[in-house]
Formats: structure tokens, sequence, C-alpha cells
């Protein structure tokens, strides 16, 4: 009977921490919209002065034909132009990222709403009398030590359970980096034949084109990161103590490359730039990936450790 008992309370806290984290998911999902929608306002008002400036180069004045005399207006336009372009970059990524969250949002709402978790804690408050009416009547020294090791149990279940998605979402941005690193090679190839080889407007066109799809590729390896940095925040939750994670950067990644490859976008090394920190940011991931798949065996082995002590106890 007792055994019995035991197994329902560790299947429902693990369905109770699992209820438990879609509303924590949720929570920092609405979070980081809110921080995503005041970062699209910034870069809007960022982009509206970008584009002043540029105008105002091109309008006439006596400042401007000086610089045109002494060379400097075609450099301060090119730097103009690079800012702007930067800011552009990084509105249209937040304005992706905006609509991916409110698509999260929607999909774990519906998750949250259709999982029958109801009644949940009714049944929790129903499973936890019938413990304590049991514990009355029987051996409570037995009863206290398996009480400890199913509460190991379900903790460690569901240690393993949120590792595992953490090691899956850390994966698919893995994935999601190398496409964008590839992209980024492509640039650089093309922007090869465009800087160092005369290339016209053919090689300039081809570069600007494959910066396009690297766009591309950078949002969707952001958007993997976010979701890789949400599966963290879960896993520190659990495990604080033991798992060294530098997650801002993650949060930030598109921001970064963007004015690595728009700072000076016709130049070649800026391109490198951001290759470099897509190859470090993939070293981080990978490091990342190290400690979880260690924490991973580690609460493997504990599990089957505690799982054996439970059979030990109870065919004693």
């Amino acid at each position: 009977m007792w055994e019995e008992l035991q197994q329902r309370q560790s299947i429902l806290k693990m369905e109770i921490n699992k209820r438990d984290k879609v509303k924590r998911k949720q929570q920092k999902l609405e979070e980081q919209l809110e921080t995503a929608l005041h970062k699209k306002q910034e870069y809007w008002t960022r982009l509206k002065a970008e584009q002043k400036d540029v105008e105002n180069l091109d309008g006439f004045s006596i400042l401007k034909m000086v610089r045109t005399w002494t060379g400097k207006q075609d450099e301060i336009r090119e730097k103009e132009l690079a800012e702007l372009a930067a800011v552009e970059a990084k509105y249209r990524e937040i304005e992706k990222t905006v609509i991916d969250l409110e698509q999260d949002i929607d999909a774990n709402e519906r998750e949250l709403y259709q999982a029958g978790w109801e009644s949940i804690d009714i049944e929790w408050e129903k499973l936890i009398q019938e413990k304590e009416q049991w514990i009355f009547g029987n051996n409570q020294e037995q009863a206290s030590q398996l009480e400890k090791l199913y509460e190991q149990k379900a903790f460690l279940a569901t240690s393993i359970r949120e590792i595992t998605e953490a090691i899956t979402a850390g994966n698919e941005a893995k994935i999601s980096l190398k496409r964008a690193l590839k992209s980024l090679e492509g640039a650089k190839d093309y922007s090869t034949w465009d800087t160092f080889l005369g290339g016209g407007l053919i090689a300039t066109s081809l570069k600007h084109s494959k910066l396009d799809e690297s766009e591309d590729a950078i949002h969707t390896a952001q958007r993997s990161l976010q979701r890789f940095h949400t599966e963290l925040l879960d896993i520190q939750q659990i495990k604080a103590d033991n798992l060294s994670v530098g997650r801002d950067s993650f949060v930030t990644f598109a921001d970064y490359v963007f004015d690595d490859i728009f700072s000076a976008w016709s130049t070649h090394s800026k391109i490198n730039n951001s290759i470099d920190r897509l190859n470090k940011t993939l070293r981080d991931l990978a490091n990342i990936s190290d400690q979880l798949q260690k924490q991973l065996k580690l609460d493997q082995d504990n599990l089957h450790s505690v799982e054996a002590e439970i059979v030990q106890i109870i065919e004693r």
C-alpha cells in the first residue's frame, strides 16, 4: 500500500514539476517579449536618427563642400551608411524576434491549458491525506526512509528530463550556428572578390545577397540560442552551483554579430570578425553541453542508486 502511494506521489510530483516549468516558461517568455518590444522601440528611434544623419549628408552645406575638397565626405558618408545598415539589421532582427516570442507564448499557453493539469493540486492534497492516514497505523521509520528516497527519485527524474531537454536545445542551436557560419563564409568569399580582386557590381551584388542570407541564418541561430538560454534557466534553478553558464552572451548574440558585419560592411575583415564571434559562441555552447552531459551522467547514476535502495527496503 505504501509503495503504491509513493509511486503515485512520484508520478504526480513529476507532473507538477512539468506544469510548473511551463508556467515559469510562460513568465520568462512574457518578460522576454516585454524586453524585445522596448528594444524594438529603441532601434526604431535610432533608425530614424541614422536615416536623418544620412539625409543631412546628402543636403547642401558649406561643411559638405569643404569635406568634399579634403576627401573626407566619402569617408564620413560610408561611416554613416554603415551605422544605418547596422541599426536597420538590428531592427529587422528584433521585429522577427517579437513575432517568434508571440508565437511561442501562444503555443505555451495552449500547452498549459490543454495538458489536463486543472485538478492536479487537488489530487496532490488528497494523496497527502491518504499517506498521513497510512503512517498513523504502520511502520513510520520505514515510511520515512521511503519518503526521502522517493523525493530524491522525483527530483533526479525531473533534473534528468530538464537536462535532456537543454541538451536537445543546445544541439539545435549548434546546427543553426553552423548554418550561419557557412552562410557568412560564403559572404566572405564574395567579399574577397569585391575587396581584393576588383569584382565590381556583380561581386558586390552577390556579396550583399549572401549577407541577406546570413541575416536570416543569424536570426535562426539567435532564436535557437534564446530557447537554449530559457532551458538553461530551469537547469540553473535545479543545480545553480554545479553549472557555470555565461548566458547573457547568447541573448545578445545577434546584436554583436550585426555590429561586426555592418560597422564597415564593405570590409572583408569585418565579416571575419563576425565569423570569429560565431566560432566563439560555438565553443561556449560546446563547453556548456559538456557540462550538461556530465551532470546528466551523474544524475542518472544517482537515480539508479536510489531505485536500488528503494527495492532493497521494499524486499527487506
